[in-house]
């Protein structure tokens, strides 16, 4: 077995080299805090590497040469843990208010009060945040502060407030703060003056110029016939930009497997790549085989830049241009080296990318196809060419799931059951779509040749859309509230590695292995099934709206005081949801909206909770019980005098932060009240139960 790894790491080298500094990165940032001692431990082992080398080829002794890869490893590890700390990205870390000089990049979508922009800061009024000086950040402009929409690469001067990063009120919680951090957005800012905007500032960032050609070509495009619905999934599909998408194709296409259709990764590039040799060959130009090489190059990395550089585009764009220069030097690159490479430069270029589900999600589904796709294949064998494609489709399909599956449910805590379904449909119609798409890019100088090729683009993209949402109408088109812990993840992909290597040696011990760690894999999820509460009350602070979720093995209870949207819901539950196995369905409650509204009375075990709406009045006389929980929705016109005629009161939590409110409320009471939750200032309450 040894023996079999070490022939795959000379085989592959890069993987060799990244899975050290994958790990120094990951420990810099999630374990081990800031020191110089690093940089003293780092200079050592590469003293120590060099002498290791220096000394086995002069005594040509090679018994000891396990030594070397040994320092090896630990000199790629602490070096990657210096690197790491000298790429630390900067966040705002506390409250201010003050004014700012912002430089637009580009609008990156709205709610239903604000414009959103992501911008560099450019200047401030106060020294305290010069250190945020051309760093990133999202600002937030009122709608009704704003005449005309700031144009990308334009100046703006405003007065507004920063909002420091937060962690997650619980561990259920999605980090947005932390999603922010690895995207190395520095800042948040709600704008309250909105004061003037200057002319385009004309800088050649490379940042700038991607938006400004995304926005020139979204113009083009919607000029030329396509609307909001058809411009949005371009959008995503071609420029590599969601911002556009609502949640609810969003929710349609996740729900029907299309998603990685939406994220501009290598199969676009793919495309793009084939239909640049398809134009390389049509002008017989592959005799000049290294300047058709340099323009096919510089075209996928001019397209990688348009997108953004996401991981996916990196990726597909490294392993084309390795494979273009193997090519030319006719020189054969093995594919686990190409994503080894490919992964060690984009962690060099950004070290935060191995915190990126879509860096991941990029390279296993390449890694998984190439492993996986020949075996599946091969389980039927069509003579008709569109079956023999159809099947090859659905063998990727199967392929790609194969080895994406744990990251999907780790991160998404849902699987679509109608995957290949979607990819027979879906993945015809990308390719000309994409086509198209260029074409309409290249052709944008003419309106009227953009005429011509928008309406049947425009008619592809809905049929996409009509199919995403169809799709999702299917019974039971998703499974959902599914939930693995992440040290679960090495066990799946350990268990998924022997199979293939099992496969494809047929060694009975690999066999052995795969069963050991299968089995015990199994064994710790269905074991956590045995640990699950049999009853949840969670009473948190969405968006500034109060909520209680009461959930329980049969039924699903939403309480809140003012309408909660569906994005809102699947944002604050989801991860409570998978972690608790709870029932797909669900209800909401407003209460609050009535006058005189009466109290909520339920029984959670054997503890009593009692919610308070807006404008309730007690009317429950539960003589000598206690109420174990008393959540406060809004501002109940009682005191906890009329309450304590009835009844004494355990906890009493509270969503929302009227402080006024709480000191009417209790006032000369506190000694009565066992304990006091307020949600603002303490997070999230979250109390589990399980039946004995």
């Amino acid at each position: 077995m040894l023996s079999d790894l070490n022939l795959f790491f000379k085989k592959s080298p890069f993987v060799r080299f990244v899975l050290p500094v994958m790990l120094g990165i990951f420990l810099t940032f999630r374990v081990i805090s800031f020191a110089d001692v690093y940089i003293y431990l780092a200079i050592f082992f590469v003293v120590l590497y060099c002498l290791l080398i220096v000394w086995q080829k002069q005594t040509a002794i090679y018994r000891y040469r396990f030594l070397t890869g040994i320092t090896g490893f630990v000199m790629l590890l602490t070096l990657s843990i210096v690197y790491a700390q000298l790429r630390q990205p900067l966040t705002l870390s506390s409250y201010s208010e003050a004014q700012v000089k912002l430089h637009i990049i580009e609008s990156i979508g709205s709610t239903e009060q604000n414009l959103k922009f992501e911008t560099y800061f450019r200047g401030c009024s106060s020294d305290s945040l010069s250190y945020l000086e051309k760093q990133r950040g999202i600002v937030y402009v009122p709608k009704s502060i704003i005449k005309h929409k700031p144009a990308t690469d334009s100046y703006i001067f405003v007065k507004g407030r920063f909002i420091p990063f937060s962690e997650p009120n619980s561990q259920f919680d999605f980090n947005y703060s932390n999603y922010l951090r690895n995207q190395r957005i520095a800042f948040r800012l709600i704008v309250s003056e909105y004061q003037h905007i200057e002319e385009e500032s004309g800088i050649l960032h490379p940042v700038i110029l991607s938006a400004r050609l995304k926005t020139f070509l979204r113009d083009k495009y919607q000029e030329a016939g396509l609307n909001e619905t058809q411009l949005a999934i371009l959008n995503a599909l071609f420029l590599g930009d969601k911002s556009l998408l609502s949640y609810e194709q969003k929710s349609a296409f996740s729900d029907a497997g299309a998603m990685h259709l939406l994220a501009v990764s290598g199969l676009h590039v793919g495309i793009i790549y084939m239909l640049l040799m398809s134009i390389v060959s049509v002008f017989r130009a592959r005799k000049y085989k290294l300047l058709t090489a340099l323009v096919v190059i510089l075209c996928l990395w001019f397209y990688a830049a348009v997108t953004g550089f996401s991981p996916s585009v990196l990726r597909a764009s490294l392993m084309f241009t390795i494979l273009e220069f193997g090519r030319i030097s006719k020189r054969q690159t093995g594919i686990f080296n190409l994503l080894g490479a490919s992964m060690f430069i984009i962690i060099i270029i950004e070290p935060l990318s191995i915190f990126n589900i879509g860096f991941w999600l990029s390279h296993v589904a390449v890694a998984s196809i190439v492993s996986f796709y020949p075996k599946v294949n091969n389980w039927f064998h069509f003579r008709f060419p569109p079956f023999k494609w159809g099947w090859s489709i659905i063998a990727v399909s199967i392929a790609a799931q194969l080895g994406t599956l744990p990251i999907a449910i780790y991160a998404f805590h849902e699987f679509p059951l109608y995957f290949i379904v979607t990819n027979i449909v879906m993945i015809p119609v990308v390719t000309p779509i994409l086509v198209m798409a260029v074409l309409a890019a290249l052709c944008s100088f003419s309106m009227f040749i953009l005429q011509l090729i928008v309406p049947g683009m425009g008619s592809l993209l809905t049929f996409m859309d009509d199919t995403a949402h169809w799709i999702d109408q299917f019974p039971y088109s998703t499974i959902q509230h599914l939930y693995i812990e992440g040290w679960q993840l090495p066990l799946l992909y350990g268990s998924l590695i022997l199979l293939l290597v099992y496969i494809n040696y047929r060694y009975f011990i690999y066999l052995k292995y795969l069963l050991v760690l299968g089995i015990f894999t199994i064994v710790t999820i269905h074991v956590r099934s045995y640990f699950l509460p049999e009853e949840v009350l969670y009473v948190a602070k969405i968006n500034g709206k109060s909520v209680v979720n009461h959930l329980d093995k049969q039924s699903n209870t939403i309480y809140t005081n003012v309408p909660l949207s569906e994005k809102e819901i699947e944002f604050a539950f989801n991860g409570l949801w998978a972690y608790c196995n709870a029932p797909v369905s669900y209800t909401v409650r407003q209460v609050g909206d009535k006058p005189n509204a009466s109290p909520i009375v339920s029984l959670i075990g054997a503890k009593a909770l009692v919610i308070l709406p807006e404008g309730a009045r007690w009317s429950c006389k539960l003589e000598h019980r206690k109420v174990d929980y008393l959540v406060l929705m809004g501002k109940p016109e009682i005191d906890l005098k009329e309450v304590r005629k009835t009844m004494r009161v355990g906890q009493v939590i509270i969503p929302s932060g009227w402080k006024w409110y709480q000191k009417k409320w209790f006032d000369g009471y506190e000694e009565h009240i066992e304990n006091l939750h307020d949600v603002s200032k303490n997070g999230v309450f979250l109390v589990a139960f399980r039946n004995e």
